[in-house]
C-alpha cells in the first residue's frame, strides 16, 4: 500500500509487469486493446486515448500515457502526452493538457516542482504516481491501496473530470 509523504520506490519490472498482466483483462472487460484503441508499446506502458466533452458538447481528443514501473504498490504514472511525439515537453505541449475546474478530486498542472529538484507534469490525484512523488498531503482514506484498487481507478477518476461540469477545454 502506498503511504503519504513517502518517496515511492520502483517495483521489479517482472513484478510490475505481472501485476499489469493480471489487471489488464479486468480493465478491458472482455474487449481487446485494439477494440479500445489502446496501445502497449512495451510491457510496462499503455497509451489510452481519451475524450474531453465540454458543456456545449464539443469534443477534444487526448492521449494518456500510463507507466507501471512502481505498480501495484503505487498507482501508475499518468501523464497526458502529445499524440504525435508520445511525450510531454513543457511548454510546447501544454495544449495537450485538459483544463479541469470546479473539483477537488483532480487538478492538472502543466509543470509542478518535484522535491529535491526538477519539474514534472502533475495529474494531481491520489490515483497517480506523480501525486506521491511530489510528496503531496492526502487524507488516509484516499491513499492508494493495491488490495482494493487497480489502474482502472486511475482511468475512472481521470475520465470523470473530462466531462461537464469540470472539463473546460484545452489548457493554453
Amino acid at each position: 500500500m502506498a503511504r503519504a509523504k513517502e518517496v515511492p520506490v520502483p517495483n521489479t519490472p517482472a513484478r510490475a509487469q505481472a501485476a499489469l498482466d493480471a489487471d489488464l483483462p479486468r480493465a478491458l472487460l472482455g474487449r481487446t486493446l485494439e477494440d479500445l484503441s489502446w496501445e502497449r508499446p512495451d510491457p510496462l506502458t499503455l497509451f489510452i486515448p481519451l475524450i474531453g466533452i465540454r458543456e456545449d458538447e464539443t469534443r477534444d481528443s487526448y492521449l494518456l500515457r500510463l507507466n507501471f514501473l512502481y505498480y501495484p504498490d503505487w498507482p501508475p504514472s499518468a501523464q497526458f502526452v502529445n499524440p504525435e511525439a508520445r511525450t510531454y515537453s513543457y511548454p510546447d505541449d501544454i495544449l495537450w493538457l485538459p483544463k479541469i475546474e470546479g473539483t477537488s478530486e483532480i487538478a492538472v498542472h502543466a509543470q509542478y516542482d518535484v522535491p529535491g529538484g526538477g519539474k514534472t507534469q502533475l495529474i494531481c490525484a491520489s490515483v497517480t504516481l506523480e501525486f506521491y512523488q511530489v510528496l503531496h498531503a492526502v487524507a488516509a482514506h484516499l491513499v492508494w491501496d493495491s488490495k482494493l484498487q487497480n489502474f482502472s481507478a486511475t482511468l475512472a477518476a481521470i475520465q470523470r473530470v473530462l466531462r461537464k461540469p469540470y472539463y473546460k477545454g484545452r489548457q493554453k
